[in-house]
Parts: C-alpha cells; structure tokens; sequence
C-alpha cells in the first residue's frame, strides 16, 4: 500500500459514507477469516478491533482493499492469541465447504490432517484456498512476493498431504488391530 496521499477528515461526511460502504462491502469476509481463527468467544471483539484500526488508517491509504483489511485482521489475531495463551481451535468442518460434495471420513481426515500443520502452513492455504484470494492479494496480506507464496503453497500441500498420509496409515492400523482382535474372540 502506498501511503503518499494527504489525509482526509475522518469526520467529513465524504469519507464517513466510503468508510462505511468499505464495512459494509468487507465485513461478512473479515467475520469468516477471524472465525477460521479464533474460537467463537473472541470473534466479535477482534473484528471490532479490525474495523477500529482500519477507520484510523483508511484516510492514509490508497487504495483500501480486502487484503490490507485481512492483513490488519490477522495482527489483531495475533493479539488474540497472545491474550489467550493457547494454540487456535481447528477449523469448523462445516466452513470447509466439503461436506457436501465428499464423504464425511475424506473431510475429516483433511480437518485431522490441517490440524497437524504449522501455524504458517495453515495460513497460506486458508489464504489461497478458504478465502478465495488471489497469489498477488495473498502475498500481499502475508507481506512476501509471489514466487515466495507459490514455494510456500507447494510446502504446505505437500506438508498436507504427508499429515493426511499419516492419519490413513493410523486408521488402518486400527482397524487392523480392531480385525485381529475380533478374530481372537
């Protein structure tokens, strides 16, 4: 973002009507990124705090967009989780979006297998894959070009699918254990 335009009034009518038609544009996507990442008692107060931090900033920027609010909402995330003390929650099965279209056991093993990726790894493919942005806006939100993304999207597909690899290998083996049990009864 460039931040060479003059500022403007925060209390002029003019930028009180285009920041609330940013709110109302952004808000529903700012909502579902921080509840991908935070449990649902934290939800409210670090959107908030989003929205607070961009009405400060939005009369310095250029061009406000999704991924400069994204990038200020993941901060505010960052408060949160340092206020919490705790590692995030996983991710809802529900928000996955897959539910519908794969059987349940595939959707939770992918849940399972997310679950066990690193914070960073998590974030890039909730970037790209859950909130829909592009290379270029999700670089931009993570602060890297977009050859750096593209390593860092590979890593965490790859990382992926070795956990979902994982996750097979032990729900065979319990079902094996399972079988031979039965089988000495």
């Amino acid at each position: 973002m460039k931040l060479h335009r003059p500022p403007r009034d925060s209390s002029s009518e003019e930028f009180i009507r285009d920041f609330e038609a940013f709110y109302r544009r952004h808000f529903v996507a700012v909502s579902r990124y921080v509840a991908r990442r935070l449990p649902p008692n934290s939800h409210d107060e670090v959107v908030a705090a989003a929205f607070v931090v961009a009405w400060k900033k939005f009369s310095d920027v250029d061009s406000p967009s999704l991924p400069w609010l994204y990038r200020i909402a993941s901060f505010e995330v960052s408060h949160e989780r340092r206020r919490l003390g705790r590692e995030p929650s996983l991710v809802a099965l529900s928000d996955i979006g897959s539910t519908d279209r794969y059987p349940l056991t595939d959707v939770m093993d992918m849940s399972t297998g997310f679950a066990q990726l690193s914070e960073g790894d998590q974030e890039v493919l909730r970037l790209v894959f859950w909130e829909d942005l592009t290379r270029i806006e999700a670089a931009e939100v993570l602060d890297c070009s977009v050859n750096t993304l593209n390593v860092r999207v590979h890593r965490a597909l790859e990382h992926l699918r070795g956990a979902i690899s994982r996750t097979e290998s032990t729900k065979g083996n319990i079902k094996n254990h399972q079988e031979n049990k039965e089988e000495e009864s």
